[in-house]
């Protein structure tokens, strides 16, 4: 089984729901799938669902209004709950292994007698920049907690991590965790959908990009200042937003604040074709989060052949070759990400480099990598 809370769709956008879809189109319907609903799907029961055109056994632990950036409940106690509810319906198709992407998930399950493998999508501590004010005086036992399940009810735990993060996750761990039990990994890109198409590019307007979730951990304020500061030397560049969050009402202030209506344009959410598409128009990816596990958005515009301007978060340092394929820009100073925006400019576009970096984890590798760590998936 995958346990996740999402519908396995497109809700929520970001690198779990990604990764959970790689081992959809990698394993098929050899996975059992535990998520949400966000249509009509029935809710606590064992019933078929079709992901990504495969059918799959399915069981929605509740209905979410994806409409809702920041619900009364937060998701992750939500989930959390509804798991302890349905855990005798969930345990019902007899599958006894689970891979599991999300903390709250791990910590629900722990006792239910599984074999887990657990993935973390980033080795920081989630309520270290919560969404609710109070999750900051959770952030310490939630990540005991959290620990002490992964020591004792894991056969395999992975981080999509550098290794420098990955040791600062041990040490905060105190010894519950050591690093024999720890394999870093990476994200995958699909090749398939992500790739260069060199006539979709304007070679007149700079246009640079971001996608990911609208929240304060993504950094997009960072971005549209840096923004703000190339619009004032080059007048025709602009500046996609693609994703959704709790935030997007505040930047769309801001920008209209700016007087950037026309110049900087958020999407919301748009699906992966969509998203290649708009990527290959573009010439510059730019991320500006305050941490990251191993950036999928940052694969997938590099798989589309663009450079890349990122924040000094994990990974981006296997990523990125200063100078050739982008820049780290190791503060949050606007001034320096907007020169670092031009200067990424000036680099070859589409940019081989970044093609083939990319190409290293390319879905299509995934399957394997996989079946060689942990042996259910060979089963």
């Amino acid at each position: 089984m995958i346990i996740e809370a999402c519908d396995f769709n497109g809700f929520p956008m970001g690198g779990q729901l990604s990764h959970a879809l790689h081992l959809v189109q990698v394993f098929g319907d050899r996975l059992a799938l535990v998520g949400v609903s966000t249509d009509d799907t029935p809710v606590g029961a064992w019933t078929k669902k079709k992901v990504a055109g495969i059918v799959f056994d399915y069981f929605s632990v509740g209905r979410v209004d994806s409409s809702v950036k920041k619900p009364l409940i937060p998701r992750r106690l939500d989930a959390f709950l509804r798991l302890k509810y349905y855990k005798r319906q969930i345990l019902s198709l007899g599958v006894d292994c689970a891979y599991v992407l999300a903390p709250e998930v791990m910590i629900a399950i722990s006792r239910w007698g599984l074999r887990i493998c657990y993935s973390f999508s980033g080795v920081e501590n989630p309520l270290a920049m919560p969404r609710y004010r109070f999750g900051k005086l959770l952030a310490a036992p939630f990540e005991k907690l959290l620990f002490s399940s992964l020591a004792n009810h894991t056969e395999l735990i992975i981080a999509a991590a550098d290794k420098n993060a990955i040791e600062k996750m041990l040490s905060r761990s105190q010894g519950l965790l050591n690093s024999s039990k720890i394999i870093q990994f990476h994200t995958s890109v699909d090749t398939t959908i992500f790739n260069i198409d060199r006539g979709t590019r304007d070679d007149v307007q700079p246009v640079f990009i971001s996608c990911g979730r609208l929240n304060h951990v993504k950094g997009w304020d960072l971005i549209l200042q840096a923004f703000i500061k190339v619009k004032n030397k080059l007048p025709l560049a602009h500046l996609y937003f693609l994703g959704d969050g709790e935030d997007r009402n505040i930047l769309e202030a801001q920008i209209a604040e700016a007087g950037l209506q026309s110049a900087v344009i958020v999407k919301g959410f748009v699906d992966q074709v969509t998203v290649a598409s708009l990527l290959n128009a573009s010439k510059v990816f730019v991320l500006g989060s305050h941490r990251e596990g191993w950036p999928t958005a940052i694969l997938e515009a590099m798989a589309c052949g663009l450079p890349v301007v990122s924040t000094r978060v994990s990974s981006v340092g296997d990523l990125i070759e200063e100078g050739s394929n982008g820049y780290v820009v190791a503060t949050r100073n606007p001034e320096e990400f907007a020169a670092k925006m031009l200067a990424a400019l000036e680099l070859e576009n589409p940019n081989y480099v970044s093609f083939a970096i990319a190409q290293r984890y390319a879905l299509d590798k995934l399957g394997s990598e996989l079946k060689a760590l942990w042996k259910p998936f060979r089963d």
